[in-house]
């Protein structure tokens, strides 16, 4: 008995945290608004998250490793979830799950001996009917049926790992949602592999992510619906200390002119930005005028910041303009939904 006991503790425990991961991950991609959306719409919940907790370190690690940070949200909000925001929610789903595995289990006994019964068979037969029967929701070691040849009554058999069940199934209901994390399989990776399976390549001027929900897109171009002031990413007017404050879509509309590489000597016209190389060409940039305040107000806000970051000044040509200055934190966040209306 003690052998099926233990191979049925280890898998059904497993089993469980397995299910409860998918289970979590899954009314989380349902329900919770940043995971309930598109590319676009979980970007915008990472810009707000990063305005509302004012963290300049946050920004830069966005701006420069956007998968790392939008990896990192993901594992955070995913805690709040299960262990603060939702976390009666999160138990009663490992305590359905707990109570559906022992009916699983249960079933699997009554067929096993039914069978065995019906056929006449014998603990091999017996081991095989209860074991596949259970395929499908836990791994199962194989049992040495040789264990097993002085047990004549399987009706005794199945009593017996019914009742070494009980303090299984007690104890697994008693399991903490921090046990949870001892497991290969966790809420947090199964929802970082389905949302940050797409393009993460970043414009060569500004870093904005490209949206394209393919890894892979090619031939298809990078693109974002707004991008940013180069000076975000460290463009400066060569052979100075001035910050480029310009929006990318403004530039390729312009006469101006950029140094596609820090050792370049031949300038490229905006305009003509795919003829920089690679990086460039690979990217469709619209001339326009479309810009998010959210970006003007995170220029103002972590001015000092961005400067002592890039050793660096926005002056110049590349003085902030006043007007701004004048939008708050709460305008940044709220054009943001301007990215998910589009």
């Amino acid at each position: 008995m003690k052998l099926i006991s233990g191979k049925l503790k280890v898998s059904t425990v497993e089993a469980v945290c397995k299910k409860t991961a998918i289970d979590l991950a899954g009314e989380m991609r349902c329900s919770f608004p940043a995971f309930n959306g598109n590319r676009l719409n979980l970007e915008k919940h990472v810009l707000k998250s990063l305005a509302e907790k004012d963290d300049f370190s946050g920004f830069i690690t966005y701006i420069h490793q956007p998968r790392k940070h939008v990896e990192s949200f993901i594992k955070e909000e995913i805690q709040k979830y299960i262990f603060t925001s939702h976390k009666d929610k999160a138990r009663d789903i490992l305590k359905k799950n707990v109570e559906d595995m022992k009916q699983h289990v249960s079933r699997a006994l009554f067929t096993a001996t039914e069978k065995v019964k019906t056929q006449r068979g014998n603990t091999d037969m017996w081991l095989e009917e209860f074991t596949s029967s259970l395929k499908d929701q836990l791994k199962f070691d194989s049992i040495c049926p040789e264990n097993f040849r002085d047990i004549n009554s399987f009706e005794f058999l199945k009593e017996e790992i019914e009742k070494s069940l009980e303090p299984i199934m007690k104890e697994m209901n008693n399991l903490s949602l921090n046990e949870m994390n001892e497991f290969r399989l966790k809420p947090d990776q199964i929802l970082i592999d389905q949302l940050c399976k797409c393009c993460w390549v970043t414009c060569p001027f500004c870093a904005a992510v490209c949206t394209n929900t393919m890894e892979d897109h090619s031939p298809e171009k990078h693109s974002v619906p707004f991008h940013r002031p180069s000076g975000i990413k460290g463009w400066h007017y060569r052979g100075t200390v001035e910050l480029a404050i310009d929006f990318c879509t403004t530039n390729v509309a312009s006469d101006k002119s950029f140094y596609p590489r820090h050792d370049s000597d031949k300038s490229i016209p905006y305009k003509q930005y795919p003829e920089g190389g690679d990086e460039y060409a690979a990217w469709m940039i619209t001339p326009d005028e479309s810009n998010l305040t959210y970006w003007k107000w995170f220029v103002c806000r972590f001015q000092k910041q961005l400067e002592d970051h890039y050793e660096l000044k926005f002056q110049g040509r590349g003085e902030i303009p006043s007007e701004w200055r004048k939008y708050s934190k709460e305008e940044a966040i709220k054009s943001l939904d301007e990215m998910y209306n589009l």
